[in-house]
């Protein structure tokens, strides 16, 4: 089946069978002020968006210091450089951004999985003069999304940070990792912010991740010591839980403010990060982070998809020391683009903060030039792997090699592969769904040892790599990590077995395909249509999405392409003889081709997909059952 992606586990569901549709919906950072309260500031009139870095830069925290300005941001993702833990961004100025080319956290502790580091926040510790870093990591040897804290010498803002802890500060699982607050099983916890009010008494506020296990989710709060490092309560306060349909099972991304009129405000994210709904909301926290808020973004958020930017979230709010404006740093997906695997980057934006009369935020964009294009696609593919169902690996390209299966005994054969979002590893599932995780790629589970109603026929990932869904032939989805379970065709009684699925990074969902070439659609993943059937050698045998979530291809096993909603003809091997059936395909990341590949190991290349190699005409141990993108 054709490997491609998207993310989160949750229970909405939107099942699109032929013509029929049935839709089931419900509908990280301190505030870096030097301390004292957000002053008001006049609101700008353009309309338009554009971003302040020209990189991705996820999640921003800005820290105001010494006249000076740091921003630091979740880890880079790119393909092509080593992995860095927590960007750092540098500002005289606190409106015009530079790159540096550091490392704020350049080794982990050993509780952290490395590969897995987002949302920091950074502020002073004024008891022993020096920085504190607070950020999210995954706990090796349970898999749950986990905070830690990590200091910095004062003569620095950048650090580098070092954390020697045995274990994070917060992880909500349910396990023993960090006993010291009230541990219930909350998914674990992400998205720390560090909060100091103008009396100079500090809070660290986070979320539950609910919705890495199917769950609410919850923003918290604690009080913490004079020297930032340590809770002062064993038990969190309950600040906001996910109740508005806007939001769809997900607040995260706190940052909390002290406002003018001397209350208290939590902006927070809502919705799926990997889709345009995301969006940034507010609740009104008069009594301060130690009593719950109350939503105040109740019909939609304060700000959501505009011009220039799509699916903004991770407010961060800092004051400029010249001018005493106020601004609010946040992430989005620039232009129309959404989702890492199809181009997609997540720059740092900058909005002017103000409050109306009646304490009434409101957000206007700051240094707005026009709105922003969609990016290039840098993420073009440069290498892919094929994979045989004995396990083996083979790369060509810029592909690196990881490992394989191909010396193991295995249970049962292997029927298809997955590619990590950085192209730093790859997993390979079997029919029993055994998962094999190769480089970089985490284990999140399988279904190895369970009983099944039917095989797994293959997988895809997740937008970050945080999880994966194995697809079964009776159309049963099985989710892991932080898939979201959107839905399945287990419960149907399908006249032809699932043989194709692909996942929509737009909207948030999946597409499964039957081999008669029935297409059912999950979450939010458009239909765009069906053949009528698909007989003998029309047999559907994979799918691939758009580069806009707008449409897909699917492949049968006689090398016949066809294209519904917005994907675009670019060639098939129809017509041609054959050495061995047509078993996948996968599309480039700007939707600019595609490739099949046959059964002997034969790869065929249309539109920008460019060829690299095959293993056609070579002798095999076992026929090649999957193909992935470098």
């Amino acid at each position: 089946m054709g490997t491609t992606f998207s993310d989160r586990r949750g229970w909405r569901a939107r099942l699109v069978r032929g013509a029929a549709v049935v839709l089931a919906s419900l509908v990280a950072l301190l505030a870096s002020i030097p301390l004292g309260r957000v002053t008001a500031a006049p609101a700008a009139g353009a309309a338009d968006w554009s971003p302040v870095l020209p990189s991705d830069f996820p999640d921003p925290s800005v820290l105001a210091w010494n006249g000076a300005y740091y921003a630091f941001a979740t880890q880079s993702t790119s393909s092509t450089a080593p992995t860095t833990n927590i960007q750092v961004a540098t500002s005289a100025d606190g409106l015009h951004w530079t790159l540096a080319q550091t490392d704020a956290l350049p080794a982990l502790p050993s509780w952290a999985t490395a590969g897995d580091t987002w949302a920091p926040s950074v502020a002073y510790d004024r008891t022993d003069d020096e920085f504190v870093m607070y950020y999210t990591a995954t706990e090796a040897s349970t898999g749950s999304q986990c905070i830690g804290v990590a200091t910095a010498p004062a003569a620095d803002p950048t650090g580098p940070y070092h954390d020697t802890s045995s274990a994070p500060v917060v992880c909500q699982d349910g396990g023993d990792a960090a006993p010291t607050i009230d541990n219930g099983d909350y998914g674990g916890s992400i998205d720390p912010d560090v909060f100091t009010d103008s009396a100079g008494n500090s809070w660290l506020i986070w979320k539950s991740d609910g919705n890495h296990v199917g769950d609410g989710t919850v923003i918290w709060s604690v009080p913490l010591a004079p020297d930032l490092q340590s809770p002062t309560s064993t038990a969190p306060t309950e600040l906001l839980t996910d109740e508005e349909p806007w939001q769809d099972g997900v607040v995260e991304g706190p940052d909390m403010v002290e406002t003018p009129a001397g209350g208290y405000d939590l902006f927070y994210s809502g919705n799926d990060a990997a889709t345009s709904a995301y969006g940034i909301g507010w609740a009104s926290c008069p009594s301060g982070p130690s009593v719950p808020c109350t939503d105040q973004s109740v019909a939609g958020p304060l700000l959501g998809t505009e011009p220039g930017m799509s699916g903004p979230g991770s407010p961060d709010v800092y004051t400029l020391s010249a001018s005493g404006e106020t601004l609010m740093a946040f992430s989005a997906w620039q232009g129309t683009t959404t989702g890492f695997l199809g181009c997609g980057i997540r720059p740092m934006y900058l909005a002017q903060l103000s409050f109306e009369a009646t304490g009434t935020p409101s957000l206007a964009p700051a240094l707005a030039t026009g709105p922003a294009a969609n990016p290039p696609c840098a993420t073009a593919a440069s290498g892919y792997w094929q994979v045989g169902a004995d396990g083996g690996v083979f790369a060509f390209g810029n592909a690196g090699f990881y490992g394989s299966t191909g010396s193991l005994r295995l249970n049962r054969p292997v029927v298809g592969m997955a590619a990590t979002p950085d192209h730093h590893g790859y997993w390979l599932v079997a029919s029993d769904g055994g998962v094999f995780a190769f480089g970089d790629a985490g284990f999140y589970g399988s279904t190895g040892g369970l009983p099944l109603r039917a095989p797994v026929i293959g997988m895809l990932p997740t937008l970050d790599g945080r999880g994966y869904w194995l697809i079964a032939a009776d159309g049963g989805v099985f989710a892991f990590g932080d898939a979201i379970f959107y839905g399945s065709a287990a419960g149907l009684a399908l006249d032809s077995p699932v043989t194709g699925a692909a996942s929509s990074f737009l909207a948030g969902g999946y597409w499964l395909v039957d081999a008669n070439g029935q297409v059912y659609s999950f979450g939010n993943a458009p239909y765009e249509g069906q053949p009528a059937s698909a007989p003998g050698g029309y047999r559907i045998v994979g799918m691939a999405p758009t580069h806009d979530d707008n449409g897909y291809w699917l492949a049968s096993a006689n090398g016949n392409v066809a294209t519904f909603g917005d994907a675009a003809q670019y060639g098939s091997e129809y017509g041609v003889r054959l050495a061995a059936p047509i078993v996948g395909m996968a599309a480039t990341g700007d939707g600019g081709g595609y490739w099949v590949q046959g059964a002997d190991g034969g790869i065929f290349a249309f539109g920008d997909a460019p060829f690299y190699g095959s293993m056609g005409g070579r002798t095999l141990n076992a026929p090649m059952v999957g193909i992935a993108i470098d």
